[in-house]
């Protein structure tokens, strides 16, 4: 039997390359660990029609940690196990902001996503749930939001600057530094967390946390990485979240994923 019966993974930098595509050595390392008993668990910043898109084309049918753990839900029922939602001043006046600045944000309300429209997109394309908007902040009142995500370096700094004072009691606002992208920050429900998420996916699946391998490459994974049994971070990540965890595997592009599968999971030689 493998030593760890579940691997918890992130998607941007670390199961994705940098194209945000699905290497095939990652692929069929994960397949290999199905095979072998393991459960594989997607744990992501990003919104849960991205997520299940990944999980199908890995078959697997554990639920979802998404939204940064403000969402956690079953992909063979589609029965959320977890929903928070943010506080809804807050993801008002930011993605007004947003809007007004023309910064790269994402908004999930509901079951849709909405983004900005950029050249080379084609909205019938697009993966199901996410959709086009020329101001985002004309649909916050469909439902409650459930995260705002914004891209960008100057974005970052400015909504840290002006909204953690106010709201920084009333969200969770997960600032992330990527080596080897832009910078992003996830608004979130307080609470919402990958490790709480990763945490209630062990209970449902009767995994301990101990018998759990996360990998990861962002702040978004360091609690994580921490709170499984044993915490990889991908050599893109920052130095601190590379500090924090038992082991640094290769980076994203040079299928990090699937030499630590190898490695710690399959024990590969």
């Amino acid at each position: 039997m493998p030593p760890f019966k579940l691997i918890a993974l992130d998607l941007d930098g670390t199961l994705l390359d940098s194209s945000l595509k699905l290497p095939e050595v990652n692929a069929k390392a994960l397949r290999a660990a199905v095979a072998a008993g393991v459960q594989v668990v997607l744990a992501t910043s990003r919104w849960y029609g991205l997520a299940l898109r990944t999980a199908g084309r890995l078959e697997i049918q554990t639920p979802l940690i998404c939204s940064n753990g403000a969402i956690v839900k079953r992909p063979s029922d589609g029965k959320e196990l977890l929903h928070l939602y943010l506080d809804e001043e807050l993801a008002r006046e930011v993605v007004t902001l947003a809007d007004d600045a023309g910064w790269e944000t994402y908004t999930t309300v509901g079951e849709a996503t909405y983004m900005r429209m950029r050249p080379g997109i084609i909205p019938e394309r697009l993966p199901a749930g996410l959709q086009v908007a020329d101001r985002q902040a004309d649909h916050l009142g469909e439902r409650p939001a459930t995260s705002v995500l914004v891209f960008g370096n100057e974005a970052v700094e400015e909504i840290s600057a002006r909204f953690l004072g106010k709201y920084g009691e009333r969200a969770h606002f997960s600032i992330n530094r990527p080596a080897n992208s832009p910078h992003y920050v996830v608004l979130t429900h307080p609470q919402a967390e990958k490790a709480a998420g990763l945490e209630l996916v062990c209970r449902e699946l009767g995994v301990k946390p101990a018998e759990a391998l996360a990998m990861g490459d962002s702040e978004s994974d360091l609690a994580m990485l921490q709170m499984a049994g044993m915490g990889v971070a991908m050599d893109n990540s920052p130095e601190g979240v590379k500090q924090a965890a038992a082991a640094v595997a290769p980076a994203n592009d040079e299928g990090g994923v699937a030499w630590a599968v190898g490695k710690f999971v399959l024990d590969e030689a």
